[in-house]
């Protein structure tokens, strides 16, 4: 027998489900309650039994992918710093399991960070990657600078966007690579120079 609280995780999973159909064919700007109850089958009292309109669902979808993605930050951003992890070949468990919260979101995470989803967000993934990161060069070096050939702001995102455009490239293309894959790809990008990912002699 299906539970109440099973059956409300049915509905808000259908709901989530509509709002990335429709959100292929659709700005989220333009998308409508109308449209997510035609896509569900569901009625219009039942949406608002679980939210009160488009903004409060998408508000609550951000906010549950950005606290799990911060407690994973918090928990397992130290040893990312540490030349000795990096020698051993493996990725480091916080690019595993960041992966790993992306996959499981993936198809949501494609409408909310791609062209017809919230361009916002993107921003807002972006600066929690940051402050995870400024944060541990404060406790690894006991200050969050960089060297001194490029700017601060410069460095920073230099380092974020390899991860978060990776991430992208990865949401968007039907390459077949596991999230376990892509956590290797990462550390590559971020440890090679260029130079050597072009193949071209020094």
């Amino acid at each position: 027998m299906t539970t109440h609280q099973e059956r409300n995780a049915q509905t808000e999973t259908a709901i989530i489900d509509a709002l990335v159909k429709v959100g292929r064919e659709k700005p989220l700007s333009q998308i409508t309650v109308t449209d997510l109850i035609k896509a569900t089958g569901i009625s219009r009292g039942t949406f608002y039994l679980h939210y009160l309109d488009k903004d409060d669902l998408i508000e609550r979808l951000k906010s549950q992918f950005m606290t799990k993605l911060k407690e994973t930050l918090d928990q397992e951003m130290a040893d990312t710093m540490n030349l000795q992890e990096l020698a051993t070949g493996k990725p480091y468990p916080v690019i595993v399991d960041i992966l790993s919260l992306v996959a499981k979101n993936r198809p949501l995470l494609t409408f909310l960070l791609g062209p017809n989803g919230d361009a916002a967000f993107y921003r807002t993934v972006v600066n929690e990657l940051q402050t995870a990161i400024l944060r541990e060069l404060r406790v690894v070096k006991g200050s969050a600078s960089f060297c001194r050939e490029i700017p601060p702001a410069y460095a920073i995102n230099l380092v974020t966007n390899t991860i978060v455009s990776t991430i992208m490239v990865w949401l968007t293309n039907d390459d077949n690579l596991t999230s376990d894959e892509l956590a290797h790809v990462i550390m590559r990008e971020l440890y090679l120079s260029p130079y050597q990912i072009l193949e071209i002699d020094s």
